[in-house]
């Protein structure tokens, strides 16, 4: 309990999850929120934890050092369920009326017993007992002090009701939450108003999740009640995943996770704690073996779920598959000594399908599909490819996409490039260099010496595929640079941005384009075009060019991929027919000469010849 004066301070090959619960998907830039619990372990923890697997959340634990051999397996499922595990002293007292010694020992005598779950070399916070310190306190315990900001006083109005209302009024992205899991009412009342905050969009962290990934370091001695939102959210901690080679009968295993994680593993059971291997290089195995694998940045309350990987037999590496301009398909095993398996109609592959003996023609449209296998080894994963019906190759590209006629349409008439090797990477975003270069091979023109020349954006390389297009799209008015002279070839183009490109290109193209009043309100999001591309927006959604999308929505501010790019470009060869072509300007006629008489003589003024008229004006000057 807290003293009244001080409440204010306060996770065949079998892929499986471990006993870590999965939390609830987390997304970058969130609410978060950290849910604290104090004085226990108690008689209604394990009915808490219970609350919280169901919920997917996690919340930190502020233990006292006497509770934790009675609670020994609770604290052993908080911390296998990634909870964070903290101290609260051995026995509540008033830390400041304590020697140093006795403070030393009030903290290190129970992180001594919290080693015993979750190793040597862990680190905890600490909370004092009734939010007490002063400077010898904070020198003494060589630990952040942790503090609240929400104090439901749930120790002292014990209603689940009350509790829960005062969590969920009191709430912001940032707090932390004072609670204490000895009380029933608190329990009940903590998982009510989870319920009601997970609802309104909160991501429930632990407290080291809470500073770190809001880039915030905590230091030893100094104290801390919240951390709202500074503009940094670096993400949750993602799992570990596994990749690996054959090497003779062993797998060499690769496990890999996010910058800066440090990989924690066990070839024996998952009961990863800051004890367990720390993962240095490729692991080395025969089969039989699982590995057990978690990513941390702190074992203790920052870390992934633990996942899992079972590997029985070696498996096979997957086939090579290449088909050519004509149709010829050919096969190559991944695995020396495994046999090769494909089928033609687009079904999985499996070891009963048609045995591969050597090239085999195949027509336009065919979907292959192939794996590889034999005995002593795993059925590879099967790898996939399209023989266009327009004769292109596809790893990526298949009938059932939508994109895929467009595509193919693209790729035939030389309109768009793939990767390289059949990759055509049609979700991949689309840059402004990209984009320009479409429509420069599109017009089939060629850039001049001149206009290489004129060019005045400063960030193109001399060397880059792009170089020759946006100097031609800038000779012609198609495109606009920033005020600093650069245009940004790399950067993602963006749908609002796409809208006024093609729109130039069009009038470029001597296009008469229509106004498009009004074609915006259709889209729920029409208010959000910036407004130098309103214009531009209407007049290309008025013609068919760009569409919005299922919801309604425009998106005038996202980014378009290489397979939305492709199917504008077929429809803008279509709408270039369609559209009105401007008259074309017409020079004025030169009037005629006056006749000069026959012979010699004084003009009359019914003679004299007229004088010239000035010409009419034509339309479209």
């Amino acid at each position: 309990m807290k003293r009244i004066g001080l409440i204010l301070m306060a996770l065949v090959m079998v892929l499986s999850l471990s006993a870590m619960t999965a939390p609830v998907e987390a997304k970058t830039g969130g609410k978060l929120i950290a849910m604290t619990f104090d004085d226990g372990p108690g008689p209604y923890t394990d009915r808490l934890l219970d609350g919280l697997k169901e919920r997917g959340v996690h919340a930190t634990f502020f233990m006292l050092g006497n509770q934790v051999s009675s609670y020994q397996e609770e604290i052993t499922r908080m911390y296998a369920e990634g909870h964070q595990l903290a101290n609260h002293s051995w026995d509540h007292p008033d830390l400041t009326g304590l020697s140093n010694g006795q403070i030393y020992n009030q903290i290190h005598d129970t992180n001594a017993r919290l080693n015993r779950i979750a190793g040597a070399g862990s680190t905890y916070l600490v909370r004092a007992p009734y939010g007490s310190v002063n400077s010898r306190v904070r020198g003494a315990v060589g630990a952040p002090l942790i503090f609240w900001s929400i104090d439901p006083v749930d120790w002292r109005d014990r209603d689940s009701e009350t509790v829960k209302n005062r969590v969920v009024n009191q709430a912001y992205d940032g707090a932390i939450v004072l609670l204490h899991d000895i009380h029933p009412t608190s329990v009940d009342g903590a998982l009510k108003a989870i319920d009601i905050l997970l609802d309104q969009g909160y991501e429930f962290v632990t407290v080291n999740e809470l500073y770190r990934r809001r880039g915030v370091s905590l230091e030893s001695g100094s104290s801390y009640d919240d951390c709202g939102p500074n503009g940094t959210d670096l993400g949750p901690v993602q799992k570990p995943t596994f990749s690996y080679e054959v090497v003779g009968n062993q797998l060499q295993v690769t496990i890999s996770a996010q910058n800066g994680a440090q990989i924690y593993y066990s070839t024996e059971n998952g009961a990863l704690n800051q004890e367990s291997k720390k993962y240095t290089g490729p692991i080395t195995i025969s089969p039989p073996t699982t590995i057990w694998a978690a990513a941390a940045f702190n074992m203790n309350g920052s870390r992934s779920e633990v996942v899992s990987q079972r590997f029985e037999l070696i498996p096979a590496k997957a086939p090579r598959l290449n088909i050519d301009k004509e149709g010829l398909m050919t096969l190559t095993a991944g695995t020396q000594g495994t046999n090769v398996f494909y089928t033609l109609d687009g079904s999985a592959p499996s070891l009963s399908s048609t045995l591969y003996t050597g090239p085999v023609t195949v027509e336009p449209g065919t979907v292959v599909r192939a794996c590889a296998g034999g005995d002593g080894y795993l059925t590879s994963d099967y790898v996939g490819g399209t023989y266009s019906h327009l004769g292109n190759f596809f790893r990526d590209v298949f009938p059932t996409n939508w994109f895929y006629e467009e595509v193919d349409q693209a790729a035939q008439k030389g309109y768009m490039d793939g990767m390289g090797d059949g990759i055509f990477a049609p979700r991949k975003m689309l840059r402004r260099g990209q984009l320009v270069t479409l429509l420069y091979r599109y017009s089939g023109e060629t850039v001049t010496e001149e206009e290489l020349a004129a060019c005045p954006f400063t960030d193109l390389k001399a060397d880059s595929y792009y170089m020759e297009a946006v100097c031609w799209a800038n000779a012609k008015g198609i495109i606009n640079g920033y005020e600093d002279q650069s245009f940004r070839p790399q950067r993602d183009v963006t749908r609002q941005e796409m809208s006024k490109i093609f729109a130039q290109f069009l009038s470029y193209r001597g296009k008469i384009l229509p106004e498009g009043e009004g074609a915006l309100e259709k889209f729920t999001d029409g208010t959000e075009i910036s407004r130098w591309a309103v214009s531009y927006v209407q007049s290309m959604v008025a013609c068919g060019l760009l569409e919005g999308n299922e919801d309604g929505s425009f998106h005038p501010r996202h980014g378009a991929t290489r397979a939305q790019a492709a199917a504008v470009l077929i429809r803008l060869a279509d709408l270039e027919e369609s559209l009105p072509q401007k008259p074309e300007e017409t020079e004025p006629t030169e009037p005629a000469e006056p006749t000069e008489p026959t012979e010699p003589q004084e003009p009359t003024e019914d003679s004299a010849p007229t004088q010239p008229q000035e010409p009419t004006q034509s339309a479209g000057v």
